[in-house]
């Protein structure tokens, strides 16, 4: 997933010659109260097929990442990394890092299970290397109604009346919106400024990648939106994780956070259209989404090949990935998950996926996408560029990277 900020787990790392051995753990960043619910869900099934689970936990993606290669040259990498399939990856599978899943996949059916989208998330160049297992819908806006309505003020439902909304709460004393800082949650906002500016085409083109959308007049309307909302957070936003930030709304003390639906974990028992909304971005009929799952590296050992055939089993066995699903407040990826089973914001992500337009996450795109995106995002919002120079020079990271 994209997040960081929690404290780092300890871990020993050991570092071999030779042929790879793994050390059958889960590297993983699903440190919140719901990832960790769902990764119990895993490790339940994992353990009752005769698996020994053991697990190295990380503050963020990269970090879980960049542990795996490391010990992947060192002949002892994890048995999987979990994160968001697509563009890092891929990384993985073109330096020759990944498990060829092709066995167990056609004794599972695997192409059966997944719808076809879903199914590529989980391959290089056609082969298995990837275990899809949730389909999150990123743009969500969370919102604390007690604040709101204590400030007389309706939920918004277009762009314009989100920008009344924050001067308004300004006014009355409360932070307006809460944005922490890391270039991910900035560029997590940064996606609905961008669908408030060009719409799902727009967004679409953006994040492929198409230098005409991004050296666009509409790329510039989109960090002109961008700028306007940056004076209605706090000054303490600097540094500060996720999980903080989403604090501010859960204790009233914020209106809004622009969030993944990893953030449903911490409203605990507040009730979701009383006391708290969440509801995907207002002011656009898109829903961005992205595939999470775990990728598997390769191992020369036939020990860690069986852990690997029976992690793979637990992953893709329906009930518990839609237990799984359930517990960490977002949607499955195999078919065949009934929305009735579901409650809340998954339910209202089921509904915006059969009616409206879905578009990958650029936490899905390509590695250079990304990181161009996230270091002119957070170089923009941090510092003192005018929209056209913000246009400029996302246009110029893009080409060089």
């Amino acid at each position: 997933m994209i997040k960081r900020g929690f404290a780092m787990a300890t871990i020993a790392t050991m570092f071999l010659s030779g042929s790879l051995y793994a050390d059958t753990d889960v590297s993983h960043n699903w440190n919140a109260e719901g990832e960790h619910a769902a990764l119990a869900v895993f490790k339940a099934t994992y353990e009752s097929l005769g698996g020994t689970w053991k697990e190295s936990a990380f503050p963020s993606t990269e970090d879980s990442q960049a542990s795996a290669k490391t010990r992947f040259l060192g002949g002892d990498p994890p048995m999987v990394v979990q994160g968001v399939l697509g563009g890092s990856t891929a990384d993985f599978a073109s330096a020759g890092m990944s498990a060829d899943l092709s066995a167990y996949a056609a004794a599972g059916n695997w192409d059966e299970h997944y719808p076809a989208g879903l199914a590529a998330s989980g391959k290089h160049n056609g082969t298995w290397v990837s275990v899809p297992v949730f389909v999150d819908t990123v743009n969500w806006l969370f919102t604390n109604k007690g604040v709101l309505d204590a400030a007389g003020i309706n939920e918004p439902n277009s762009w314009r009346d989100f920008m009344s909304s924050l001067n308004a709460l300004q006014n009355a004393g409360v932070i307006p919106l809460a944005i922490g800082g890391e270039d991910w949650q900035e560029t997590v906002a940064f996606d609905h400024v961008v669908l408030a500016a060009g719409g799902a085409s727009f967004y679409d083109s953006v994040m492929s990648g198409d230098l005409d959308a991004i050296g666009s007049e509409t790329m510039v309307d989109a960090f002109a939106k961008f700028a306007a909302i940056r004076e209605f957070t706090d000054e303490g936003k600097a540094g500060r994780s996720w999980n903080d930030t989403n604090n501010l709304v859960v204790s009233g003390k914020a209106a809004y956070i622009f969030m993944g639906p990893w953030a449903t974990g911490g409203y605990g028992e507040m009730e979701e259209g009383k006391d708290w909304s969440c509801r995907l971005t207002p002011w656009s009929e898109t829903v961005t989404a992205l595939a999470d799952g775990f990728h598997f590296l390769k191992s020369d050992n036939a020990e860690d090949q069986e852990a690997q055939r029976l992690f793979a089993a637990a992953l893709t066995d329906p009930d518990t990935q839609i237990e799984a699903a359930a517990a960490k407040g977002t949607l499955p990826a195999v078919k065949g998950a009934d929305p009735s089973k579901f409650s809340g914001c998954a339910t209202k992500a089921v509904s915006r996926m059969n009616s409206g337009k879905t578009v990958t996450h650029w936490n899905a795109r390509s590695s250079g996408l990304k990181t161009a995106l996230k270091d002119t995002v957070t170089a923009f919002w941090n510092g003192d560029m005018s929209a056209a120079e913000g246009r400029d020079a996302l246009l110029a990271a893009v080409k060089s990277n």
